[in-house]
């Protein structure tokens, strides 16, 4: 027999095994996994009337497993009159333990109220309950409205209907669904923003969004340390509770609060509320809140777990925490910073036999976030020529010719459009390297990361070891340990290779005391061209690139602190998929201070242009180091065709088509000479031959040659990279039209795909989107193909090639009209509709690629990195260009 684990109220979702809650039965039984409402039933027990019949409240988040379930409906359920069932998600948040309770009321006769946990009616949630349906409503809107006097009365009401009591209360009293929050100790801050603020240079003012059943159950302990945190700061916070952010006029009310008329508008929104603005089921996600209000967001974690869980698992939150508060806000675009709170259990309520839960803040994770946002605020308030921004250069192996590798990206080019870009919109940009081999140049000249030749390349800035020592000895002491353990004390190697190469290393760096840390690099004016250092095994960096155990050595938070301290960095930009700064060691997400992204980059802002194809690689800077992501467009696209051997291949399978009708004779030695090409060209493997000589065998294998054609089609039509992309930069010509093809092929809501179209447009039986490359056509589609394009088609893959051909030249048309070719006739409806969206939706669309640069220069802008990867998945060229949320004018 297993021991059960019996807990004495639940509250932990991550918890794992079976448990049961320890409770006496009581006539009235209320069930709900919101801790708001434990917390304000916890505070209208004591005005309710001594006669009110026992209660008792559990919370259905320790409730998941059936026998957890069974158990309680056993000692508690079985027993109870009245049974409340507040459910936040539907029916199937909770479908067993609903069947259970249900099953006890046709037993027992028992009253059962199922009731919404939030504000949305839910018809088939509110049928389960055995009151009349406008019972049930006044019930409901008790706890819509909230707060302690609707809920003592919503229990009364409860009694009385039940036939429990008389107590004859008021009905459900209107509770404003927006509110400013007076936070404790604004008072004594109000001074102190009189003394630093101006008529002409006021304080800046910070809105801080939560939800009202916080504000209506008391619990915004942590609200007012982070308005403390920013007062620090001399940042004036607006504290704002509301209902939903989702209900038209309560974003109209936070306007009045965040924009008013007659003052200055809040210059950085702190969003503590959970799930998304933005409905994705429209054409373009609605997040016209977020667009008016023209501010940097940053979305501030208040962790459903316990602050033990979380600073002893390395994932950082629980799943539910992740898609809640981190996952689904980012389809905003907000800011990911820290979890600036943990559930605690306040006290074990006597009478509700229940925890009551509250947030507790951590006051470090609270610091961090307020200094985010005073950074953010600050980057936002200094005009453009008195900005200081750190471009930072992957080097990965660490060579020179990988020096500034982006995934898709030319990133030495793309890094000389920001610079022009940045001096245009105004910062203090000098001797900017006219090409990209010129900033290659002039990064090579000095010191890099590569060992060749290190000690003869000059050092343009360095980082003493003394000072370094300073700021080593200030990090936390686990994190001084980890890196001492790993490589050394600061006077030691940093480079962990044999005994006797440490020994050598250690013996000559402690004889000369005066050495400093090389940092890599360009200064240009006010911007800094940097290398991003080797994370360490410099020997063998494959091993280590992605590593979350190994430690950065002490010359990369060298690099770093010299960056944020002596360069004095306001923003740091990590140009191109991926460096390693978000790989280092730490939690997954909602990192503490001994996380090591956060150790080196600190609470400075962070932009990253990314390409836009990859964003599950992306997340990782935006939740572990507070990153704004910057798609941009993936290279263009264009068919790989055929060459070499698999070239001549084609041609003798042209050949032997072209000898079967004509010339039978010629058929064993072209076979001969294909048995050849495939074996040396490997294909045999490919294609699966167990035997080469007998598969080719063609009078045996009457499709062999099929299958081998159909094969060489699919390599054809693969789509591969044609070149990379400049950010900034639209592909022009052939680049273009090839682009647009590839995109424009796969369906989504608008076309059905352009071959696809064009292929029904033409009557042929056959679909080139999933149709096998080698099956033969019909005789039908063959004379279709060779009426229209003067062009024999043996098989699918044929087909197919002759569609992309007038695919193409129909792009050519679009993109230029003047070129004097033939329309022909008008295109049927599948094809008209291709052809429009591809003229209407996709060019403009890719024309706008311009705005990767220009709003990240003007603008610094924010892009929406799921709602992308959702478009992507739906073919949707508009995935690149962009959702435009915060910009820092």
């Amino acid at each position: 027999m297993h021991r059960i684990s019996a807990i004495s109220g639940g509250w932990s979702p991550q918890s794992e095994g079976v448990k049961y809650l320890e409770q006496t039965p009581a006539p009235i039984v209320f069930l709900t996994a919101a801790d708001t409402d434990i917390q304000t039933l916890a505070a209208a027990v004591p005005k309710l009337p001594t006669n009110f019949p026992a209660l008792r409240v559990a919370n259905l988040l320790s409730l998941q497993h059936q026998i957890d379930i069974d158990t309680y409906a056993e000692q508690v359920l079985e027993l109870a009159q009245v049974i409340i069932l507040r459910l936040l998600g539907g029916r199937s948040y909770w479908a067993y333990g609903l069947e259970v309770v249900r099953e006890i009321v046709l037993r027992h006769g028992t009253t059962l109220i199922v009731i919404p946990g939030d504000d949305a009616l839910d018809p088939d949630l509110v049928s389960h309950s055995t009151l009349p349906l406008t019972t049930v409503n006044k019930i409901w809107r008790y706890f819509i409205e909230g707060g302690v006097e609707n809920i003592v009365n919503a229990l009364k009401f409860i009694a009385d209907t039940c036939q429990l009591s008389s107590f004859n209360p008021p009905p459900p009293q209107t509770v404003p669904r927006v509110g400013l929050y007076e936070w404790q100790g604004k008072d004594a801050k109000t001074e102190q923003f009189s003394v630093f603020s101006s008529s002409s240079s006021p304080c800046p003012q910070i809105g801080i969004l939560f939800y009202r059943a916080h504000y209506l159950a008391a619990n915004t302990k942590v609200i007012d340390a982070l308005c403390a945190a920013l007062a620090k700061r001399n940042l004036e916070p607006v504290p704002v509770f509301v209902s939903s952010l989702r209900e038209a006029d309560v974003q109209d009310e936070l306007s009045e609060f965040f924009q008013p008329k007659d003052s200055e508008q809040i210059a950085l929104l702190l969003n503590t509320t959970s799930f998304s603005l933005a409905r994705l089921e429209t054409e373009t996600p609605q997040i016209a809140l977020w667009q008016k209000l023209d501010v940097p967001i940053l979305q501030a974690i208040l962790s459903s777990g316990s602050v033990q869980q979380w600073q002893f698992q390395f994932q950082g939150l629980s799943p539910r925490d992740i898609a809640m508060n981190v996952a689904l806000p980012e389809v905003d675009g907000r800011i990911i910073s820290r979890a600036i709170s943990f559930k605690a259990v306040q006290n074990r309520h006597p009478h509700l036999e229940t925890d009551v839960v509250v947030y507790e803040p951590v006051r470090d994770r609270i610091e961090f976030v307020a200094e985010l946002a005073a950074n953010w605020v600050r980057l936002r308030s200094k005009p453009p020529q008195q900005r200081r921004v750190a471009l930072i250069l992957a080097n990965y192996p660490t060579r020179d010719g990988r020096l500034a590798n982006g995934v898709g990206l030319d990133t030495p080019a793309s890094c000389v459009e920001i610079l022009k870009s940045l001096q245009l919109a105004g910062y203090q940009v000098e001797n900017i390297p006219e090409t990209s081999d010129e900033l290659i140049h002039y990064l090579t000249t000095g010191v890099t990361n590569d060992p060749e030749g290190k000690e003869l390349r000059q050092v343009r800035q360095s980082f003493s070891w003394q000072e370094y020592q300073e700021y080593f000895a200030s990090l936390p002491e686990v994190v001084q340990q980890s890196i001492c353990e790993r490589w050394g004390s600061v006077f030691e190697t940093n480079h962990k290779g044999t005994k006797d190469a440490k020994e050598e290393t250690k013996k000559e760096n402690s004889s000369n005391l005066s050495h400093s840390f090389p940092i890599p690099g360009i200064q240009l004016g006010n911007i800094f061209v940097g290398i991003q250092p080797a994370r360490g095994y410099d020997v063998d960096p494959s091993l280590n690139y992605h590593a979350p155990d190994l430690e950065p050595t002490h010359a990369y938070l060298a690099f770093y602190y010299w960056v944020r301290e002596c360069f004095g960095a306001d923003a740091v930009v990590h140009v191109g998929k991926h460096g390693n700064l978000e790989w280092l060691p730490g939690k997954s997400v909602a990192l503490s201070g001994d996380c090591y992204p956060e150790v080196a980059l600190g609470a400075l802002p962070h932009l990253y242009p990314f390409i836009v194809n990859d964003p599950g690689e992306g997340s990782q800077a935006k939740r572990r180091a507070q990153a704004v992501i910057v798609d941009h467009l993936t290279p263009p696209l264009t068919r790989a065709e055929l060459y070499g051997g698999l070239q001549q291949l084609e041609n003798l399978i042209d050949e032997y088509y072209e000898a079967e009708s004509l010339n039978p004779e010629r058929l064993p030695a072209i076979c001969d000479r294909i048995r050849e090409l495939v074996i040396k060209e490997n294909l045999h493997l490919d294609l699966k031959l167990a035997n080469s000589q007998e598969q080719l065998t063609i009078s045996n294998q009457p499709l062999a040659i099929n299958n081998i054609d159909g094969y060489l089609c699919e390599l054809k039509e693969a789509q591969i990279r044609d070149g990379l992309h400049i950010f900034g930069q639209c592909p022009t010509g052939r680049q273009l039209r090839d682009l647009i093809v590839a995109i424009a092929r796969h369906p989504n809501r608008h076309q059905i795909g352009f071959t696809r179209a064009l292929a029904q447009d033409l009557g042929l039986d056959f679909d080139p989107l999933t149709a096998d490359f080698s099956t033969e056509l019909s005789a039908i589609s063959q004379q279709v193909l060779l009426a229209k394009y003067q062009c024999p088609c043996r098989t699918v893959g044929d087909a197919v090639e002759v569609l992309e051909a007038h695919a193409a030249e129909l792009v050519e048309n679009i993109l230029s009209p003047t070129s004097g070719r033939s329309q022909g006739t008008a295109p049927t409806p599948p094809l008209s509709s291709a052809l429009n969206w591809i003229r209407s939706r996709l060019i403009p669309s890719l024309q706008k690629t311009n705005q990767e640069i220009t709003t990240y220069c003007a603008g610094w802008m924010v892009n929406m990195f799921p709602v992308l990867l959702l478009a992507h998945r739906r073919g949707d060229a508009r995935k690149s260009y962009l959702q435009v949320i915060i910009f820092i004018q």
